[in-house]
């Protein structure tokens, strides 16, 4: 939803229109769904439309034998689908349908390539080292200036890298935008990623940015009332690395408190560590 959003509006003035269809099923109805619409305000801040019986399913996704959701279809200026696939890849097609060069014959290949590009950062900045930083990011450069309208695809990505590398000031920035735009989509799973991702003891990290660890953390948790235990364990793990150690033991009992048993175990751990420390 917050990506979404986005697109409509750094596309508002080019003549497009996002929106966002459902249809009645048993767990959602027409009075849930203007519920959830009004809740999430400026989360969706693109129009939605209640598919009557089914008909718009029927002439897009099945006509198209399309079973997963969400997808997407774009439509070009001609009333031709220019495009199908996910949302979250669906950037470039638009920039390029907007722009007039986009190739409905050539761009899925095209697609498919950057996507394995992404992928590949993306996984290779996951378990990424001071060694392994380097390299990763000169393909990050080279993919940034190859395709500037999915850099927002790999933005996590591109501020672990920085992250690993020792760069913190850069990783700051990106580091920071991110967490402002989670926090205006009021995504918590967003936010938990990128401060378990400064925390977490087993990344070898030379700087870790805790005051940016400690607010993405902490909106994260309000946002879920408080009430999922990786969110507070991550929040624990915060105020441990930052020395409020009383504050971290009481997180982490509230996190196994709330977890299921095989969870509890892991976070049981940490715990452990935490009464050792005081």
């Amino acid at each position: 939803m917050p990506h979404l959003s986005e697109l409509q509006g750094q596309y508002a003035n080019d003549g497009v229109t996002i929106i966002g269809v459902t249809k009645e099923d048993p767990s959602n109805s027409l009075e849930a769904v203007r519920k959830m619409t009004t809740e999430k305000g400026d989360t969706m801040a693109y129009t939605v439309a209640w598919d009557d019986e089914g008909k718009t399913y029927a002439d897009y996704m099945t006509a198209s034998g399309q079973r997963g959701i969400p997808t997407s279809f774009l439509v070009d200026r001609e009333g031709m689908i220019a495009y199908i696939g996910h949302p979250m890849a669906m950037d470039l097609p638009m920039a390029m349908v907007v722009d007039g060069t986009w190739d409905v014959v050539e761009g899925p290949g095209m697609i498919e390539k950057i996507q394995e590009a992404k992928y590949a950062i993306q996984r290779g900045a996951r378990s990424a080292t001071k060694d392994s930083a380097g390299p990763l990011l000169k393909k990050v450069a080279a993919f940034l200036k190859e395709y500037p309208a999915m850099a927002d695809s790999i933005e996590l990505a591109h501020f672990q890298l920085l992250t690993a590398d020792g760069q913190a000031s850069e990783a700051a920035a990106i580091g920071w935008r991110i967490v402002n735009a989670a926090v205006t989509g009021k995504d918590f799973g967003s936010l938990n990623e990128i401060a378990w991702g400064i925390v977490d003891p087993l990344a070898k990290v030379e700087s870790r940015d805790l005051g940016l660890a400690l607010y993405a953390a902490t909106v994260a948790s309000n946002l879920s009332n408080n009430e999922d235990p990786a969110i507070l364990d991550t929040l624990a793990r915060v105020h441990f690395w930052m020395g409020g150690i009383d504050r971290a033991i009481e997180l982490q009992e509230m996190a196994i408190a709330l977890a299921d048993s095989a969870m509890a175990d892991d976070l049981e751990d940490a715990l452990e560590e935490y009464l050792g420390a005081q």
